[in-house]
């Protein structure tokens, strides 16, 4: 600019000379020489205030100085001159005030947000502590997830506090978030953040609303490694999806309740089962060993307790809990209280007051949540909203015995009940159970389990008429599933899976518990069928009259069936009670009567008293022949035992021949593959051998082992009697002086 004012003076004073020149014929004028200096002064301020002034009328002069400005997180200078700006972007980012720092610059370590101190009392849980350690530290690079799932109650995030409380020297920042919803999820991330930028802008922290502070949350997770987040109960996969796909590395720990969808998220799943019988009881008996809880109960009622509450740690812990908080209770109490009444004794805790860990921002535990059936409630809520027949099938299920109901018995429902239309909707409520481990599935999938607690608290729930109608239904669903042929071998199978629910279901006097003691019987389960003949004759005993037909009958098959389990003394004394009673009521040689007859002669025998028992068959025999016919299967099973009384009595030569005349008959009568006449044949072996002729004997044995084997089956008591008795014969006929004082067989 002066510059300019210069070159204008110059310029004037020049021209001045010039004109001076002129005007005076070359000579020098020195008064011109001052007007041309005056004129270029003149021009001089001119020219400077008009390069001052700025173009438009009115328009302010441009200021001079600097200001701050801040764009995307990045701070520049701006620098105003007279002639120009300058603007200076800072290479290092500066944070605007009131705002997050940038995530780089925040460490965390040592940030632990749990949301309590674990238990103090961890039991039989170390195996899948090892697991965890083991998928969390040899996983691959990036994202490692490992998803605990199982019952509500089983102790998944008492695992998952567990794991982060030991291993948390071993990450730089640990923080548990609570994930039932994806309102939970950001909750817990706006919670992570604003405690990680706490330290470095505490103003910021407590004011960005909690989308940023979640979304700055994750920022940081994404560019840092050595964490552990924990999202607990978490419900669905796709709600952890959409932020684990955006983190690059780091360890993540899942519990739910869910079983099923955990995959598509990365994660190794871990399925929690409830604990043992003994690490139950030692729970329980660890639990009450604290200075402020009431003397412990010795260790068979914490075993019966244990067992009652089937494993379940969040069941064992409330029921530890009241009975050290409640005055007066103890074990065999709260026992009693549990049999009669579960409802009240899975809801019943004292009130506690549940707090979150300082670094914890959301809600992480919660008092409902403690009490069992309050948790399963609130999953069956939500299983039935999505599924309105789940609740249904849930409380048949309570029904029946908690452990392998093979599924087909449900998949009957659509035909006794109106409201299902086909059995698509009953697999669909099974899945959906399924899902939320509220029932499980064994590894062939054709059977179901649920926990007995659950049973018990579903059951609780109903009214008496509803589970009436429950019961009904269960029973006639289990009712169809009984094959009706109880007796043939290919039965078996189905028997021996539809029985432990028989057994629990159906009352023992009911007709299809019938069919279920020929089962029994024709498949040498003496013992099972023994207590439940014994069950079915008092309930006959109280539904009737002690002298009702059908009361006399159930004590005959109950006596009968002692004997077979092993006790022949209680076997005769029975009979004996019942004989006198049959003649009087039906008469002397009613055939029920003169069936007592043949069976208390028996046991008689089988007591220790062959020569009283071979008399008593002698004196039936003649009386069955004229009563009954010679050929009737009653008067063929006492020839049979009047022949066997005769060898044990001490004539083995009589009692092969009674049982070579007795075999072909009992073959042309009754068929040659009739248990009555494979027990014939061998005892006709047996007697053969003890009459001398072990080899003889050692080929009917021989002989009969198969057909035993394929009629009755390998393992059933006859068979093994069967190979038992060959094996023995066997040794007779190769070596006779060296077996002979060895055990005979029966």
């Amino acid at each position: 600019m002066w510059l300019l004012d210069v070159a204008s003076a110059a310029l004037v004073v020049a021209g001045g000379v010039a004109v001076n020149q002129i005007l005076n014929d070359g000579r020098w004028a020195w008064w011109w020489l001052v007007i041309a200096l005056v004129l270029a002064v003149t021009a001089a301020v001119i020219t400077h205030r008009a390069a001052a002034t700025p173009s438009g009328a009115g328009a302010p002069p441009n200021p001079v100085g600097t200001r701050n400005q801040f764009v995307g997180g990045r701070a520049s200078q701006v620098v105003q001159l007279r002639d120009g700006t300058v603007h200076q972007t800072f290479q290092e980012t500066v944070r605007a005030p009131g705002a997050l720092p940038p995530v780089v610059g925040v460490d965390g370590t040592g940030l632990v947000g749990l949301p309590r101190r674990p238990a103090p009392v961890f039991v039989d849980r170390q195996d899948a502590l090892m697991s965890l350690r083991r998928t969390l530290a040899t996983g691959e690079a990036g994202v490692i997830a490992q998803s605990v799932v199982g019952l509500g109650g089983v102790g998944k995030s008492e695992l998952a506090l567990q794991y982060a409380h030991q291993q948390r020297g071993e990450y730089r920042l640990v923080w548990w978030l609570l994930a039932e919803t994806r309102e939970d999820i950001e909750a817990g991330l706006a919670g992570l953040g604003q405690a990680l930028a706490a330290p470095v802008a505490p103003t910021a922290a407590a004011r960005t609303p909690a989308p940023e502070a979640a979304a700055w949350a994750l920022a940081w997770l994404a560019v840092h490694d050595r964490w552990l987040l924990v999202f607990d109960n978490a419900e669905h996969p796709d709600d952890l999806q959409t932020y684990l796909g955006r983190l690059g590395s780091g360890h993540v720990l899942i519990t739910s309740r869910r079983a099923t969808g955990w995959p598509v998220t990365g994660a190794t799943v871990l399925r929690l089962p409830v604990l043992s019988q003994d690490a139950a009881a030692d729970l329980l008996a660890r639990t009450l060993d604290e200075p402020d809880a009431p003397p412990a109960d010795d260790g068979e009622v914490l075993h019966e307790l244990a067992a009652e509450l089937g494993g379940l740690p969040l069941a064992l812990r409330q029921t530890a809990a009241y009975i050290a908080a409640t005055p007066g209770m103890n074990g065999v109490e709260y026992l009693r209280r549990l049999r009669s009444s579960p409802r009240w004794a899975l809801a019943a805790t004292p009130t506690q007051a549940t707090g979150s860990g300082p670094g914890s921002a959301n809600r992480s535990g919660r008092s409902d949540e403690q009490v069992v059936s309050a948790t399963w409630q609130v999953t069956m809520d939500r299983i039935g909203h999505d599924h309105p027949l789940a609740p249904r099938v849930m409380r048949l299920m309570a029904c029946f015995a908690p452990d392998n109901l093979p599924v087909d018995v449900l998949y009957r429902l659509p035909g006794h009940s109106s409201d299902v239309a086909d059995q698509v909707q009953v697999e669909q409520a099974l899945a959906a159970l399924l899902v939320y481990s509220m029932i499980d599935q064994a590894p062939g999938r054709r059977h179901l389990s649920v926990h007995r607690l659950v049973q018990a608290v579903t059951r609780a729930q109903l009214s008496q008429a509803e589970r009436d109608e429950d019961q009904a239904t269960a029973a006639a669903l289990l009712t169809q599933a009984l094959p009706d042929t109880p007796r043939t071998l290919t039965s078996w199978p189905a028997f021996a899976e539809l029985l432990p629910h028989a057994l629990h279901l159906l009352p023992p006097d009911s007709p299809p518990m019938s069919t279920v003691l020929d089962y029994l019987d024709a498949s040498g389960d003496y013992r099972a069928a023994r207590d439940l003949g014994r069950a079915r004759a008092t309930a006959l005993h109280h539904r009737h009259s002690p002298h009702h037909p059908a009361t006399l009958d159930a004590r005959h098959d109950h006596a009968h069936w002692t004997g077979k389990a092993g006790d022949p003394t209680g076997a005769r004394d029975l009979f004996a009670e019942l004989l006198p009673i049959r003649e009087r009521v039906l008469g002397p040689e009613h055939p029920d009567t003169l069936t007592s007859r043949h069976n208390f002669a028996r046991w008689t025998g089988a007591s220790g008293d062959p020569s009283a028992a071979r008399d008593l068959f002698a004196e039936l025999l003649p009386i069955r022949e004229r009563v009954q016919g010679p050929h009737h299967p009653g008067t063929l099973s006492t020839r049979h035992n009047f022949a066997r009384w005769t060898g044990l009595a001490g004539d083995p030569v009589a009692a092969r021949d009674l049982f070579a005349d007795l075999l072909p008959i009992r073959e042309r009568v009754q068929g040659p593959h009739h248990p009555g006449t494979l027990t014939t044949r061998h005892t006709l072996a047996h007697w053969t051998g003890e009459a001398g002729d072990p080899v003889a004997a050692r080929d009917l044995y021989a002989d009969l082992l198969p057909i035993r084997e394929r009629v009755l089956g390998p393992g059933h008591p006859d068979t093994l009697t069967t190979r038992n008795n060959l094996a023995y014969w066997n040794r007779r006929a190769r070596f006779p002086r060296r077996t002979r004082r060895a055990r005979r067989p029966k």
